[in-house]
């Protein structure tokens, strides 16, 4: 049984109104001596306890998605290790082969476990298509793509727990507010390390894994526009400073950056500040970052101090919201605004001659 969803939830409480039933009738019946009826006894009061706790974290967790199944948990998922031959079938290869099987998942999600031939770790990578995706009349359409990164502690599966991201995203490109885009939530924690998406040396390459792995194998995979131009990231918390920190690392990658209620700044390897005062030539990228008046975590002097520090041709658009807390309803009222935003500043899908591949 999984760890997240509706099964185990209720299972869990069934056994925790369980433990209480039994306790009450099994408490006046315990036979021996007074030692042994003590800690019989106690021993109930610490099993009801406990099956009560378990239900109040099963619950927030899948509120929140901070782990996503038993193996992310007990620390098993996302493990790194640069592929070899059971990828493989042999040595790592000159040319390595980005191919990778996305399955079904949930709420019209597709999902993967990635390897990273250049990063040298793996981890989960979750897939939006659009409608217009699969009609015939796109069957040679490619599409720009929108990197999504997910806040700590959290899992890409986040999303799905904490707000229906698709639907989101499909409400606007319904309105007429967005163009159909590809959707990629990867984990920024492929070895279980927060580096804030640098590479660390000893620690995680996370730069490396979300700007040529992700990237490589979703354009190997799918019918995808090319980088800069078909490209943006964008993020909530932590993974809002990863945004602004790679779109301003990578231009080269992403044309658009969208950080919603970002971390600070000014804090870690190469934060966005750093970057956006140390880069020479200034990256030719747009910026958004999206606050709420009402967040302490992350205020709007957070936006302030990244557009304090950027120079031409780099531009920052702030947008900032009354009220809300650092949670997910409030970053749920950012995602509209902030897709149309980032649909503005890439291509739109079109026909455009590239190299064969076998995406579908």
């Amino acid at each position: 049984m999984g760890l997240t969803g509706t099964g185990f939830a209720v299972l869990l409480f069934a056994v925790a109104i369980a433990a209480v039933a039994g306790a009450v009738l099994l408490w006046s019946r315990v036979r021996g001596p007074r030692p042994l009826r003590l800690a019989a006894r106690l021993g109930m009061i610490v099993f009801c306890q406990i099956t009560a706790i378990l239900v109040v974290m099963v619950v927030v967790n899948n509120e929140n998605g901070f782990y996503a199944s038993w193996d992310d948990l007990l620390g098993d998922a996302n493990s790194g290790g640069r592929p070899t031959a059971m990828a493989t079938g042999g040595q790592t290869p000159a040319i390595p082969d980005y191919r990778a099987k996305f399955t079904g998942y949930s709420q019209g999600f597709e999902r993967a476990t990635v390897r990273g031939w250049d990063s040298g770790t793996k981890g989960d990578v979750i897939v939006w298509l659009p409608p217009q995706y699969t009609k015939k009349e796109f069957a040679h359409t490619r599409f720009p793509v929108i990197e999504v990164l997910h806040g700590i502690p959290g899992t890409p599966h986040s999303f799905l727990r904490g707000m229906r991201l698709g639907q989101i995203m499909q409400d606007q490109i319904t309105a007429g507010r967005a163009e159909p885009a590809i959707l990629v939530l990867p984990t920024i924690t492929p070895d279980r390390v927060n580096t804030g998406c640098a590479d660390v040396p000893g620690r995680s390459r996370v730069a490396t894994w979300l700007t040529d792995d992700v990237v490589k194998t979703i354009n190997r995979n799918f019918r995808t526009l090319p980088a800069p131009r078909g490209w943006a990231v964008m993020g909530i918390s932590t993974g809002g400073y990863c945004a602004a920190r790679l779109a301003l690392e990578h231009p080269e990658t992403f044309a658009a950056g969208a950080a919603l209620a970002p971390d600070d700044p000014t804090q870690g390897v190469r934060s966005p500040v750093w970057l956006a005062r140390n880069s020479d030539p200034a990256p030719a990228v747009q910026l958004l970052v999206e606050s709420s008046l009402q967040d302490p975590e992350s205020p709007p002097r957070f936006a302030d101090m990244i557009t304090g520090a950027v120079s031409p041709p780099t531009h920052v658009t702030t947008m900032r919201i009354e009220n809300g807390g650092h949670n997910w309803k409030t970053w749920g009222r950012m995602f509209p605004d902030a897709f149309t935003w980032v649909s503005g500043r890439i291509e739109a899908p079109r026909a455009v001659p590239l190299a064969p591949s076998a995406a579908p």
